[in-house]
């Protein structure tokens, strides 16, 4: 059974580690805030246009959005162990990867 809080929660959980703003978001997707938070909240669902335009924006697949899955095949172990991890373990790893590509450390 698909679970839309799920859903918005891994669109919240995106948009804040990306530094976004809910406004960034529903403005951009051209919608109404009060819709934009009914879809983070997993009132309402949302449109195929809509669902590609956001992915595009979070940076994130539309299996993730759906799913919470990150693609496995053929994809380096690193991912596989990513998936496993908690959201607060997430949460971290982004925050690390965001550090490294700000500095550009090498």
């Amino acid at each position: 059974m698909f679970d839309m809080v799920a859903m918005g929660l891994r669109i919240k959980q995106q948009r804040k580690a990306k530094g976004l703003t809910q406004q960034n978001i529903y403005e951009k997707l051209d919608i109404s805030q009060n819709h934009y938070s009914r879809i983070e909240n997993g009132h309402v669902g949302m449109s195929f246009d809509i669902l590609i335009q956001l992915s595009k924006i979070l940076n994130i697949s539309i299996d993730y959005i759906l799913t919470g899955n990150l693609e496995t095949e053929n994809c380096p172990d690193f991912v596989i162990r990513y998936n496993k991890l908690s959201n607060k373990q997430k949460k971290y790893i982004n925050e690390q990867i965001d550090c490294l590509e700000k500095y550009e450390l090498k």
